[in-house]
């Protein structure tokens, strides 16, 4: 199914080629780190995946879409190199369904 920008982020707008997500929509995320020359960009894209998760996640099953997906499984302890210990690693898994001659996302079914 078809979800809007609003459906996903509180407070979407879009007006003059920007669209703007309010901090508030993105819980978790501070002024600090939305701040465009010092916060955190990789904090900022973490919290739109999982704000579109749980937006979706809270969706029926009927309403979700199929063609654009989200999947957020537990998180696992970390490692590797310069991996502090316990630190936790949250993967999610995003898949779209793209048309093969415009790369443009396939059309969901209308309700």
């Amino acid at each position: 199914m078809r979800i809007s920008p609003a459906e996903l982020f509180p407070g979407y707008t879009f007006e003059s080629n920007e669209i703007r997500i309010p901090i508030a929509a993105l819980t978790g995320l501070t002024a600090a780190e939305a701040n465009a020359t010092t916060g955190n960009g990789m904090e900022i894209l973490r919290q739109i995946v999982d704000r579109s998760h749980f937006a979706l996640a809270a969706l029926v099953p009927a309403a979700r879409p199929t063609k654009a997906t989200v999947a957020k499984p537990n998180p696992s302890i970390a490692s590797g190199t310069n991996v502090a210990p316990g630190t936790l690693r949250q993967s999610y898994t995003l898949n779209f369904d793209l048309q093969p001659t415009s790369l443009e996302l396939a059309s969901e079914p209308t309700i």
